[in-house]
């Protein structure tokens, strides 16, 4: 925390004198230790001084640090509330999207009412087609001997109706049951 205290860095860098950064990080030569055979042990034991003061030997002053607490506490507080924004976000988007999927689901339905409608439709004029085509048959039936136009009329009609009101008679039973 003391590193990103740049402020107090930059006034201390002034004060001491260092202009570079190389400067600023450098530890103090020690004095001739090195050159008659100072010890490793004494080494790492310099060190973990080092790091225990780490605020005041390697940058050389003690900042102040409840300033960059309530700055990096604000960072926190802003960190938190993008993520509670995004956490917003993605279940709008999630509620976007189970909406999208009813809304198709729905017409999915209605298209498949429709296909029923006209299935239904299709099977039972199929079946006014084939009475046509079984009275059609080349047979001497009492039927044939009135007049042809008045007879064909009469079984033309009888077979329509009949097959417009099969019809509806299904699709009554299809609104019964729920299935249009």
């Amino acid at each position: 925390m003391a590193f990103m205290h740049l402020s107090e860095k930059i006034v201390y860098q002034a004060s001491v004198g260092q202009s570079s950064r190389y400067d600023f990080y450098k530890q103090p030569p020690q004095s001739g230790k090195e050159s008659y055979g100072y010890h490793e042990d004494e080494d790492a034991l310099q060190e973990e001084k080092d790091d225990e003061n780490e605020n005041e030997t390697v940058i050389g002053f003690r900042p102040n640090l409840d300033e960059l607490e309530m700055l990096l506490e604000a960072y926190f507080v802003q960190s938190e509330g993008i993520l509670s924004k995004l956490t917003t976000l993605r279940e709008y988007v999630d509620d976007t999207e189970d909406y999208i999927n009813i809304m198709l689901d729905d017409k999915q339905n209605q298209l498949l009412q429709l296909g029923v409608i006209i299935s239904t439709a299709t099977i039972i004029f199929n079946f006014g087609i084939v009475t046509t085509g079984f009275l059609s048959i080349n047979i001497h039936i009492p039927l044939y001997d009135s007049l042809p136009s008045l007879t064909f009329w009469k079984t033309a009609g009888g077979i329509a109706a009949a097959s417009l009101g099969l019809y509806i008679i299904i699709l009554a039973y299809y609104r019964k049951r729920k299935f249009i």
